[in-house]
């Protein structure tokens, strides 16, 4: 029921390229736990991330960073707010667009991590498998 909820939502506002699985994955994140709502907030996050979208870095946003996953993302995880969060010199990185799948899905994985960052949101140990 919530699928089809959340496909109707993403097709009523032009939203295509995302299946039923992602929906499902969206769904059982740690972020959206079962809600649509917040389901549909990270699939709209994950399509402008592969569409190449970067949200802008607002300063009355307060962002919350990520998780450390297992004690060993620490150094990761600062490193990327430090390059991301604020400053636009390694931005340029975030609109490099590849041929091959490996580095194209690295840097979905990248753009969706920065733009959950600069939309606030805590950024899970889930969210790598998206």
């Amino acid at each position: 029921m919530q699928v089809q909820v959340l496909k109707q939502r993403l097709k009523d506002n032009n939203i295509g390229g995302i299946d039923e699985a992602q929906i499902e994955y969206a769904l059982q994140t740690k972020y959206a736990d079962g809600d649509t709502d917040r389901a549909y907030e990270m699939l709209v996050l994950f399509q402008e991330s592969v569409e190449g979208i970067v949200r802008p870095y607002n300063p009355n946003i307060h962002m919350l960073g990520a998780e450390n996953r297992g004690a060993v993302t620490c150094y990761l995880d600062s490193l990327l707010f430090a390059m991301f969060a604020r400053l636009g010199s390694f931005e340029p990185i975030l609109y490099t667009h590849f041929e091959d799948e490996p580095r194209r899905r690295l840097s979905t994985l990248i753009r969706l991590w920065v733009n959950m960052l600069r939309t606030g949101k805590l950024i899970q140990t889930d969210i790598v498998c998206f």
